[in-house]
């Protein structure tokens, strides 16, 4: 019903984030109400890597502070590639371009990204739009879930928890080139 308001506002385009129809059956989220979907989603946009944990069965009590912090920095190491993404987009409509340039609403967008990526191909999940969160206006396919940015940015999390065979990567996603942030952030010692 929402979606419907695009297109017709009055002065300013309106930007959406939407909260799926169909609460994901993952192990870390429960209950059958409304309530819970609305809390899995909100739970990405506010805490994406705790939402991912419990996403793939993790509560996130078994991780060490140390672990959970380099987690945090390979999530960031990919929203920026995201964001990089984004801003190089031609096809990026133009209310996107103004939340790009607020910083709460950026990293909103961002994390509504990545929760829209781990959803589309988390198994349970897997093409079945009900579950997936969507956007209005829409994204540029260059962040779309299925794109190769996205499935190496999720792949990245999900290896470093042990969790890929969870998601139906595609069978041409590789490990993507590992810089120099991210190996310092695997491995500190080099």
């Amino acid at each position: 019903a929402l979606q419907s308001i695009h297109g017709f506002e009055k002065g300013e385009t309106t930007a959406m984030l939407l909260s799926p129809s169909c609460r994901s059956s993952s192990a870390g989220f429960s209950g059958d109400s409304v309530r819970q979907i609305g809390s899995q989603f909100t739970m990405f946009l506010t805490a994406p890597l705790q939402a991912f944990c419990h996403l793939i069965g993790n509560n996130g009590v078994d991780i060490d502070r140390d672990t959970y912090n380099k987690a945090e920095e390979l999530l960031s190491l990919s929203l920026n590639e995201w964001a990089t993404t984004l801003v190089a987009s031609s096809s990026l409509h133009p209310v996107w371009v103004e939340v790009l340039g607020d910083p709460l609403l950026r990293r909103l967008l961002l994390r509504f990204i990545f929760c829209r990526a781990a959803h589309s191909i988390f198994k349970p999940t897997y093409h079945k739009v009900d579950f997936l969160p969507t956007c209005t206006p829409p994204l540029p396919e260059s962040v779309d879930a299925e794109s190769m940015l996205s499935q190496c940015c999720l792949l990245r999390v999900a290896s470093f928890f042990g969790a890929t065979n969870q998601f139906s990567f595609s069978e041409v996603t590789t490990w993507p080139e590992v810089d120099v942030e991210e190996a310092a952030v695997v491995n500190p010692s080099i």
